[in-house]
């Protein structure tokens, strides 16, 4: 999900272009015809050639996860909705982020085998949880009022999903990042803008990009 740019003083507003790029389909703005990737938000054709939107933190998940954890959502629209299963293509999907240049993708099916990754990502701590059932990765800062947490026992919570810090105890939300139990209730782990993408498409965008791996 990306914030809008202005161009002179409207939001752009974008379309699906049919073309591939780099193996991923590309969008255009009705504004100017440029084309952007969807993947990494910048223009790759067109008068608008090297710009980049800003991306924002969102999450791809179920719709049973989402509303147990926001019951007051209003649905957009339903139309076009797919009741497949979520874990159908896991093994060829990555969680990628960009900060400062220094991009990562966290597999899917590494993260199935270890749900709860933790990284530094141009000298950020984060973490990433992983829940398996909905085929769900979301990544958080892991510094709380100048604390850096650690996290461990992912597992189900009634019907939503929770972690717990090492330096506390306290428990997370593992969707929303936010302290539910324990001496840190209520503090928030700040979310992280970051993409799902088909491995193999983001190796292409990000040929020099890192590859998380369990230690």
């Amino acid at each position: 999900m990306y914030a809008r740019p202005l161009r002179e003083g409207n939001p752009l507003t974008f379309g699906v272009s049919g073309m591939l790029w780099k193996s991923s389909l590309i969008m255009f703005d009705r504004a100017t015809r440029s084309l952007w990737s969807h993947i990494t938000g910048n223009a790759v054709a067109g008068s608008l050639r090297g710009e980049r939107l800003r991306m924002l933190p969102a999450v791809h998940t179920t719709w049973g996860l989402w509303l147990a954890n926001h019951p007051d959502t209003a649905v957009l629209q339903k139309r076009g909705w797919s009741r497949r299963q979520p874990h159908l293509f896991e093994r060829e999907h990555v969680l990628g982020l960009v900060i400062e240049g220094d991009a990562i993708a966290f597999p899917f099916n590494e993260l199935r085998r270890v749900p709860i990754a933790h990284a530094t990502v141009a000298g950020r701590p984060l973490v990433v949880a992983y829940i398996a059932p909905a085929a769900t990765a979301v990544a958080f800062r892991r510094e709380v009022e100048g604390r850096r947490l650690s996290f461990h026992r992912l597992a189900r919570d009634g019907d939503r999903w929770s972690m717990v810090d090492r330096e506390t105890g306290s428990r997370w939300n593992a969707l929303t990042g936010e302290a539910s139990a324990g001496p840190l209730s209520g503090a928030q782990l700040p979310p992280v803008p970051a993409t799902q993408a088909f491995a193999s498409n983001w190796r292409q965008l990000y040929p020099a990009g890192r590859l998380w791996r369990p230690d």
